[in-house]
């Protein structure tokens, strides 16, 4: 006998991966420790678009009006901010730096020998 799987119920009872990040990310503590790791990374890879998703799933979990309130502490154009978070627009390094401070954070970033 063959069970069958009801792909409609599995994805109707499935919480989604933004949804789990934003309730998960809730922990000021959690955020920190998601973006340590994700600039860890992407200090070893590269990948600014996925460290930039870090930054949105964070900012997400902060709540509604956090895209308005970072711009405004930043002094950036909240359009911009909008187009860096959803990966429409590439941000400089001075940028992606000026996010983590902008989040309240800070970073120490050593260079070691190949």
């Amino acid at each position: 006998m063959t069970d069958n799987l009801d792909i409609e119920k599995i994805i109707a009872s499935s919480i989604k991966h933004d949804d789990y990040m934003e309730e998960y990310l809730q922990d000021p503590e959690k955020q920190r420790l998601w973006l340590e790791t994700n600039l860890e990374e992407f200090v070893k890879d590269g990948n600014i678009d996925a460290f930039i998703r870090s930054l949105q799933y964070v900012i997400k979990a902060r709540g509604r009006g956090a895209i308005t309130a970072l711009a405004k502490d930043l002094h950036m154009d909240r359009s911009n901010l909008s187009e860096i978070l959803n990966r429409k627009k590439t941000p400089r390094i001075d940028t992606v730096f000026k996010l983590i401070n902008g989040l309240g954070y800070t970073y120490n970033i050593k260079l070691q020998s190949a």
